[in-house]
């Protein structure tokens, strides 16, 4: 008997290794149902089998900062899928990696999924998901298993929001809550625009064909996507982490462009009508953003009490002043030249998606606000970490605007004093002393990633103080091509 049962075993355990290369090659599938938390990278799960199929099945694609579980919690996503008839899967990529290393792991799981349903599939693909997507088709192979692309929010063009994360100012902040990722940095958008310039080449009638929706909301005052809108109205209309230029491909059809925020636009209720309707409108034009410099960014790190001074000059109408921090402050203040104190109004937690997520927004609304220094006043018990971005309507604003690629500056002489205009430039963190005639002179630093931080200190014509801050990302090939 025992003998019996050893040869049983033998046989067995033979048997697994012989197979045991196929099996791995099959690892990441989890089988059906609901991603438990915490599953890693690579694994992916299928939706409920629908009664009835309508259609090819769906693999949907996360983005930055999240996993699977965004289309099941808080979501309805998968539940108008099943609903609808459409076979599903769902995929975990590397929350915090670049486009090329989600885009490598997602092709190998783009040719298992497709065997596992025995046809091509359409990827629906949200926020950064939809970059590394167009990656795993278009450099790593995976087209041939591919029926279509959906981006919904897509940066495709980058974020100004992944440059203010590399910004000298943000350094602090973003190192402690751990935002200095390489997921970050991929969509910084002289990054991206190197990336558009190896990819888009690639794009031919054969191609698997992109379609993109786009939101045009960022919630009201003091909600979680507020931050990202208030900073990112200066580069076009956005949904608090992706602006619409951004979210569009020249050579893809723009399924929808509605007021939706950043976290709206993948929800099943709101996007699965567009999804299974295939609305095929034609490209649209981009539009111009505004090219003004309209913001003062500040930051660092304090224990237990800090303050910030900063300038505004007069006919501004509208100051919204966001402070980023790696916690929940137990007081924050704002201190105007002529004696009045403002508290904070709102206070909310960065969503999942947001390239500061792990930081708390804490936000003022000023209209028509005293010219003079201003002063923040904080208050946490522990050491902590702040971003303050202040956003002016009005002002000098007009006055100043600014070109990445050259590196210059454009000051109107007849609202602003020339001759007292200084600037504090740091490239990657390290400072550069420069001056409106050798701003464009800096040195481009071949086949790198340059994240230029500039704070613009100066006089108006009417000898009122002023102060700005220009963020800018380039990336220069080791020909020295800059693109930005």
């Amino acid at each position: 008997m025992k003998e019996s049962f050893l040869k049983a075993l033998t046989l067995f355990l033979l048997s697994f290794l012989l197979l045991w290369p196929h099996a791995s090659a099959h690892a990441g599938f989890l089988g059906a149902g609901k991603p438990a938390p915490g599953a890693p990278p690579g694994t992916w799960v299928v939706g409920d089998t629908p009664a009835t199929t309508a259609g090819s099945p769906i693999l949907f694609v996360h983005g930055l900062n999240s996993s699977a579980l965004t289309w099941f919690e808080p979501n309805d996503m998968f539940v108008h899928t099943y609903e609808q008839g459409f076979p599903s899967a769902y995929i975990n990529l590397h929350p915090d990696k670049s486009n090329w290393q989600n885009g490598e792991l997602l092709a190998e799981k783009i040719r298992d999924i497709y065997h596992h349903f025995g046809e091509k599939v359409t990827i629906v693909a949200h926020s950064k998901g939809g970059v590394d997507t167009q990656t795993a088709l278009l450099h790593y192979g995976a087209e041939p298993y591919v029926k279509e692309v959906i981006t919904l929010g897509s940066p495709h063009h980058g974020s100004e929001l992944a440059n203010l994360a590399y910004s000298n100012w943000a350094g602090w902040l973003a190192e402690i809550i751990g935002q200095r990722s390489e997921g970050t940095d991929s969509l910084q958008t002289g990054n991206m625009a190197y990336f558009r310039a190896q990819t888009d080449g690639l794009i031919s009638a054969q191609s698997v064909p992109f379609s993109t929706i786009s939101g045009t909301s960022w919630g009201s005052f003091g909600s979680a996507l507020y931050f990202g809108g208030v900073y990112l109205q200066f580069f076009g209309t956005n949904d608090g982490a992706v602006t619409v230029n951004s979210s569009r491909l020249s050579y893809a059809r723009e399924l929808a462009s509605n007021r939706w925020d950043h976290m709206q636009v993948a929800q099943g209720h709101l996007i699965f009508p567009l999804l299974q309707a295939q609305m095929g409108a034609q490209a649209k034009e981009e539009e111009h953003a505004k090219s003004m410099s309209a913001t003062i960014i500040r930051g660092g790190q304090f224990n237990e009490n800090g303050s910030q001074a900063f300038a505004i000059e007069p006919n501004v109408k509208k100051a919204q002043i966001s402070v980023l921090a790696n916690e929940k402050l137990d007081s924050a203040e704002l201190h105007s030249p002529d004696g009045q104190v403002y508290s904070v109004a709102a206070v909310a937690a960065e969503q999942e998606h947001s390239v500061f997520y792990g930081a708390y927004a804490h936000h003022f609304k000023l209209d028509h606000p005293s010219a003079g220094e201003w002063e923040l006043k904080m208050k946490h018990p522990q050491t902590t970490a702040y971003l303050a971005v202040i956003a002016l309507e009005g002002g000098v604003s007009p006055a100043i605007a600014f070109d990445g690629v050259r590196l210059q500056s454009d000051i109107d002489p007849n609202a602003i004093d020339v001759s007292k205009t200084r600037y504090t430039i740091h490239v990657n963190d390290d400072n550069i002393t420069a001056n409106a005639a050798s701003l464009h002179a800096l040195p481009p630093q071949k086949d790198t990633s340059q994240t230029i931080t500039i704070d613009i200190e100066g006089m108006t014509r009417n000898g009122d103080r002023f102060e700005r801050t220009i963020v800018a990302n380039r990336y220069v090939d080791k020909h020295g091509t800059i693109y930005e």
